[in-house]
């Protein structure tokens, strides 16, 4: 992969800029040559403090056990990393791409080579051998590690270390590279437009059933027990409705609580023998048919009227589907949920490809009550 010890190229050390995309999310690039002084403690701040949730690169190679350092804290951090063939990631860089706990590429975009062992030079034949070897396991037990199939270095191995192969889609795929494929993403798309929901026929218009407030699917569960989930990873309990209030506590996603009343956007919990405030978008609630603990959605809006939901919804490619809020509203979402590592990767590629407005958000969907839509058949406002 870039199995050299010293890139070909090596030109400057590496920087590191924060950057936000038209959409909104805030990402990471590595820019030029790893160096063996490279002090990453400045990406894991970076990353850290601007919440980035993926990495881009733009680099040439370089010091690859630098490469693998940066491949492992971005595995730490739970980054994604993203390769497009606008910027290079080739030689040493890409090891640290394999890091991503989500990773997607364009075709093209991955550079592998047989490595130069620049740092062998003057060694005795013996030490040289032993050098290779050594740093070729090294590299086989981080494959293992980021669960990348090793077979990937038999391919590196027939390109010399002048030479460079760039990864088609189907070899990332095949070797377990990537985690979300290009073919997979434009699969996506073509079901997006086979599975467009057709306008309903007047017959099935006719003998459809209108929403009204009172009908079961409408109704709002009492909530009582949750879990804290959210994308910062910890939420923290206030003693007021107001993110400006004193923190009591800081728990971790999965804390398990119990909910007292439901006021506004916020409840008032209990958490073993402390009480206070949580925002209501940061507490999973049990009693909520929405099953999907872990998952994300891609959010398009919110609809105070059942009525206008409807009509986008119905209109929309990709499908989508509406929610009940708990505050009565109506969320209407991409149809699929993600996975959270995956679902940056998915409304990059939407957004990209317009599909979805600049508007649009990625959420947990922890204040959605249940799905009541969409089938144009079933379904209308009164």
């Amino acid at each position: 992969m870039g199995l050299a010890l010293l890139g070909e190229d090596a030109a400057a050390q590496l920087s590191y800029d924060v950057r936000t995309a038209d959409d909104g999310i805030t990402y990471i690039t590595v820019n030029g040559s790893f160096e063996a002084d490279d002090d990453l403690s400045l990406f894991r701040n970076k990353a850290v403090s601007s919440h980035a949730i993926y990495v881009g690169f733009d680099s040439g190679g370089g010091n690859v056990y630098k490469a693998l350092e940066l491949g492992r804290l971005i595995r730490s951090l739970g980054l994604s990393t993203l390769a497009v063939r606008s910027a290079e990631c080739s030689s040493a860089c890409s090891l640290s791409f394999l890091g991503g706990v989500g990773r997607f590429a364009e075709p093209g975009s991955i550079g592998v080579h047989k490595s130069s062992f620049a740092d062998t030079k003057g060694m005795n034949v013996e030490d040289a051998v032993a050098a290779v070897q050594r740093q070729t396991a090294d590299v086989i037990t981080y494959m293992n590690e980021m669960g990348v199939d090793p077979g990937l270095l038999q391919l590196t191995l027939k390109y010399d270390s002048n030479d460079m192969r760039y990864l088609s889609s189907s070899e990332m795929t095949q070797f377990r590279v990537t985690t979300v494929s290009y073919q997979e993403l434009q699969e996506f798309e073509a079901k997006s437009l086979s599975n467009k929901v057709p306008p309903a026929s007047a017959e099935a218009r006719k003998a459809a059933q209108p929403l009204s407030e009172d009908s079961p699917l409408l109704q709002i569960p009492i909530p009582r027990n949750g879990i804290v989930q959210d994308d910062t990873g910890e939420v923290l309990l206030k003693t007021s409705r107001d993110m400006s209030a004193k923190t009591i506590a800081a728990f971790p996603n999965g804390s398990e609580l119990t909910i007292k009343k439901s006021i506004g956007d916020w409840y008032r919990v209990s958490i073993g023998k402390k009480s206070g405030y949580m925002r209501q978008t940061s507490v999973w609630v049990r009693e909520f048919e929405e099953n999907r603990f872990g998952k994300q959605y891609i959010e398009i809006t919110v609809d105070p009227l059942l009525k206008t939901a409807l009509q986008l919804a119905r209109e929309s490619n990709p499908p989508m589907a509406i929610h009940l809020t708990a505050q009565g509203r109506y969320a209407v979402t991409i149809k699929d949920t993600y996975d959270k590592n995956i679902t940056p990767l998915v409304y990059q590629h939407l957004m990209g490809s317009k599909k979805i407005p600049l508007s649009a958000i990625i959420t947990h969907g922890n204040n959605y009550v249940r799905e009541i839509c969409c089938s144009a058949s079933t379904i209308t406002a009164e």
